[in-house]
C-alpha cells in the first residue's frame, strides 16, 4: 500500500525536477514506500531509482505546531542547522574506521524539510534489547559504544560550539523543571531543595567554572543510533542540534543506558560494559565521578521526569502521579556503576546520600 504523502508533495515534486542535482540521473525515479510520525516531524521512505540501481532515501518534514510565522521562521533554521551539520559531519566522517554519517541530499527550508540518504543498520536500541536477552551479535557492545564515545568526541571537534558554560543559568532552567514538578505534585518542596542543593555543591566543584561550549546532539539515546552490520555507528535525528556543555550527551547517553539495567532477568553486565566502553571512547581519562558530568546527569534526570509529569490530558491522576513519584525515587537512588577515577580506581556512588 502507498503511504500518504500528505505535506510532502512540494519535496517529491522538487527531487522529480532536480533529479539530476540530486541523484545524478535526470530520469531518476522516487517513490514513497512507509511514512513514519514523530512527535516534532514525519519522515517518508524513499526507493530512488538512479542509473540502473535501487537506494533509499529519508526525507524529513518538521511539524508547526501554531504555524505562526515566528514558529516556522524557528523550524527553517532547524532544517538549515540539521542539513549543515550533517554536511559537515559527513565529510568528517570518511576517513574516520567505525563511523559514518547520512549523506545530505537536498534540504528546503521554506518547505521545513531536507532529504538524507539512508544508511543500513537497525537501531543500537533494538542490538541491546538482543544482547540483554543473550543474544549473539556480530560486534560486541562494548565495542559499538566505544564507538559512540569517539563519535561525540569527533562532533565536539567538527562542528563548532558557541558560548561559555553558565552555571547559573543551567540552575534556573532546572529550578523551572523542579517548580513544574513540585506544582503537580509529584515532588514535594523538601525534594526541589534537596536537588537544587545537590546541584549547588556540584556546581562548587565544577573547574573551570565558565568554559567555552561545545557542539551537542541535544538527544543521544539509544533509538537515535544507528549501527551498521559490520558495526559502525551512524547518528540519526539532528533536530535538536546545539551548543552546551562538553558532557552533554555522554551524560545523556550514560542515563539511558542506565534505565536499561533496571528490567528485570536481563543481562545487565552488557550495559555496563558499554557504559564503561563508551566513557573510554570519549576518552580514557573522563570519569562518571566528574562534578560536570555528575551534575549533567542530575539535569537529565530531573528533565526525564518532568517529562513524564507532563500529561496533555490536564492534571495528573493519583495513580500515574503515583508512577511518575516512584520513577523519580529510582532515579535518585540511581548507581554510578563502574564509576573510576583517573588513577583508574573503580568505586560506587549514588547521585544522592539518603
Amino acid at each position: 500500500m502507498t503511504p500518504s504523502t500528505d505535506g510532502f508533495e512540494p519535496i517529491l515534486a522538487a527531487l522529480a525536477e532536480g533529479a539530476e542535482q540530486y541523484f545524478g540521473d535526470a530520469r531518476a525515479v522516487v517513490e514513497p514506500v512507509a511514512r513514519m510520525e514523530r512527535r516534532f516531524s514525519a519522515l517518508l521512505r524513499l526507493r530512488v531509482t538512479a542509473e540502473g540501481r535501487d537506494s533509499h532515501a529519508f526525507a524529513k518534514l518538521f511539524k508547526p505546531t501554531l504555524s505562526t510565522p515566528e514558529e516556522r521562521a524557528t523550524l527553517r533554521r532547524w532544517v538549515v542547522r540539521e542539513f549543515g551539520a550533517a554536511k559537515r559531519l559527513h565529510d568528517a566522517l570518511q576517513p574516520e574506521p567505525g563511523l559514518t554519517a547520512m549523506r545530505p541530499l537536498a534540504v528546503f527550508p521554506d518547505d521545513l524539510a531536507l532529504v538524507t540518504e539512508e544508511v543500513p543498520g537497525v537501531t543500537l536500541d533494538k542490538l541491546l534489547r538482543d544482547a540483554l536477552w543473550g543474544r549473539r551479535l556480530s560486534t560486541p557492545v562494548d565495542a559499538i559504544a566505544a564507538r559512540i564515545g569517539r563519535w561525540i568526541r569527533t562532533y565536539q571537534h567538527v562542528i563548532e560550539g558557541e558560548g561559555t558554560l553558565d552555571l547559573a543559568e543551567r540552575r534556573t532552567y532546572l529550578d523551572a523543571r523542579l517548580r513544574k514538578l513540585t506544582a503537580a505534585g509529584v515532588f514535594a518542596e523538601a525534594d526541589r531543595a534537596e536537588v537544587l542543593a545537590r546541584f549547588d555543591a556540584l556546581a562548587g566543584d565544577v573547574t573551570p567554572a565558565s568554559q567555552p561550549l561545545v557542539a551537542i546532539h541535544a538527544d543521544l539515546n539509544p533509538s537515535n543510533i544507528l549501527v551498521a552490520p559490520d558495526g559502525g555507528v551512524t547518528i540519526l535525528d539532528f533536530s535538536m542540534a546545539k551548543s552546551g556543555a562538553r558532557h552533554h550527551d555522554l551524560s545523556h547517553l550514560y542515563m539511558h543506558l542506565e534505565f536499561l539495567r533496571w528490567r528485570p532477568r536481563l543481562r545487565s553486565g552488557v550495559v555496563a560494559e558499554g557504559q564503561s566502553a563508551l566513557l573510554d571512547g570519549y576518552d580514557p581519562a573522563v570519569s562518571t565521578a566528574d562534578p560536570l558530568f555528575q551534575l549533567l546527569l542530575l539535569q537529565h534526570l530531573v528533565c526525564h521526569v518532568a517529562l513524564l509529569a507532563e500529561r496533555p490530558s490536564g492534571p495528573l491522576d493519583p495513580a500515574y502521579r503515583w508512577f511518575v513519584r516512584r520513577r523519580w525515587a529510582k532515579c535518585a537512588r540511581i548507581q554510578q556503576l563502574g564509576t573510576r577515577g583517573r588513577a583508574g580506581a573503580s568505586r560506587r556512588l549514588r547521585l544522592f546520600s539518603f
